[in-house]
């Protein structure tokens, strides 16, 4: 077997494989022979098939296996003895000649190799890259507050209607040009209705005005939801297509009015949203809110300051070569969103630029001796579990559930890399915090969230 090499460019080479027939023969009988033992064919014994019967019967098929294994292993073992920095997998060169495996004895194997371009980016003191700090004013606490009160609260029968938090409950009858119930009109029992998301606000009055448990209110759905049309159909229970035969007036029978009460700030909200007796005030309860909010603007910050990194470096390194012809060919063929063959341009623009940080995050890790073990692996997962929780409010989830939704998403391979990821981001954000010049500045929610829109604008 003979293996070359030759680089037609800074970032383009050909990899070519001489193949003997002393190279794959003897893989090829041992694998005849190991075949023997398992056919069974009528007329012979289990194992008693003759070799020449068998190599006959399955002869190309065995060769062309054994020849493949051979030319993958001299591949990969080539590209790993000479530390060959791939950005893709290596490519079929085109024109190569299709495998003769009944006649052929010796071959000869070309693949177009796409290399890494040569990176040289580190990150000093003397580098200063901006590091937001989101402030968390009192109007933030109190929405925080706010929001476990809204999860610990309930609603209660009420005798009047108040616009903002009212639920009513009641009957939905169609009715006629003349007022009176439509014949063969809509009837829908078991309404539910909170006239505050009206988009009109004649029919929101018309509510304020007359509804009460008992009372019978008309009005029009059609004009509360200024014809939007989803809304309507979810209200009256019918397809969206229908909506159009329903734009007349409707009588709500008012059977029940509920309100939504806030949960009171005591113990026992206190224990809800952080276990029991860790919380024993008011005044603690604020104070652990706003440090929970500050620990989730500070992941926000950090994830703003690895993005700034990202440009600065780009900017940095200066326009680096790829093998784009070959990158082309690789997410063409691999590929399965017919949409981003069909922008190849495009796709192939934002997977280089994703490449590009790859290959630099990858150096910048190592150059600071960044480390990801299995603890810090886990960790990242257990943040995860914690971010999916506190997004439907809840916060003190048992150590024991902690560990079990961690472990399962280790388990998981189509996470296992998103994870491994964000332990790589976690740790590298770490050290450049502490390597580099932070440009800090305090800013607003607001104002941290409006330059990710005016970057997606």
């Amino acid at each position: 077997m003979n293996v070359s090499f030759e680089k037609s460019g800074a970032v383009n080479g050909k990899l070519t494989v001489k193949l003997e027939k002393t190279d794959y023969a003897a893989a090829v009988d041992q694998s005849l022979k190991n075949l023997k033992k398992k056919v069974n064919m009528p007329g012979f014994r289990p194992g008693m098939v003759p070799v020449g019967m068998i190599k006959k019967m399955y002869g190309n098929e065995v060769k062309a296996e054994e020849i493949n294994k051979k030319l993958s292993e001299a591949v990969n073992n080539y590209v790993q003895e000479q530390k060959l920095r791939l950005v893709a997998d290596p490519m079929v060169s085109e024109g190569q000649p299709e495998l003769d495996i009944v006649n052929g004895e010796d071959y000869e194997f070309s693949f177009d190799l796409g290399l890494a371009p040569e990176i040289s980016v580190e990150l000093t003191g003397k580098d200063k890259i901006p590091y937001y700090k989101i402030e968390v004013d009192e109007k933030t606490v109190e929405t925080g507050v706010e929001s476990y009160r809204r999860q610990t609260g309930k609603y209660i029968d009420a005798e009047n209607y108040e616009e903002e938090n009212d639920l009513l409950r009641g009957v939905l009858t169609e009715l006629d040009e003349t007022g009176k119930e439509k014949e063969g009109g809509l009837v829908v029992e078991k309404t539910s209705l909170m006239p505050r998301f009206f988009a009109n606000d004649r029919q929101k009055a018309i509510f304020k005005k007359e509804a009460k448990p008992g009372a019978d209110v008309v009005f029009n759905p059609s004009k509360a939801f200024e014809g939007k049309d989803v809304e309507v159909a979810s209200l009256l229970k019918v397809k969206k297509e229908e909506v159009a035969e329903h734009t007349g007036d409707f009588r709500f029978h008012v059977d029940s009015i509920s309100r939504f009460e806030m949960g009171e700030l005591n113990q026992q909200l206190f224990d809800f949203a952080f276990g029991k007796d860790v919380v024993k005030s008011e005044e603690e309860f604020r104070a652990r809110v706003k440090e929970d909010i500050e620990a989730t603007y500070v992941r926000d910050s950090d994830f703003k300051f690895l993005l700034d990194v990202r440009e600065y470096v780009f900017k940095k390194a200066g326009e680096l070569e790829f093998p784009k012809d070959i990158l082309k060919r690789f997410l063409l063929q691999n590929l399965k969103d017919e949409s981003a063959k069909q922008n190849i341009d495009k796709t192939l623009e934002d997977y280089i630029k994703e490449l590009k940080w790859s290959l630099m995050r990858t150096q910048l890790a190592e150059g600071l001796n960044v480390k990801v073990d299995d603890e810090s692996v886990k960790a990242t997962a257990r943040e995860m579990v914690r971010i999916q929780f506190a997004q439907y409010g809840i916060n003190n989830i048992p150590d024991n559930t902690l560990e079990q939704y961690a472990g399962s998403m280790l388990k998981d391979e189509k996470q296992q890399d998103n994870i491994i990821n964000r332990s790589i981001d976690r740790e590298l954000t770490k050290v450049l915090k502490t390597t580099v010049k932070l440009a800090e500045k305090v800013v607003s929610i607001e104002d941290f969230n409006k330059m990710f829109q005016d970057q997606n604008a």
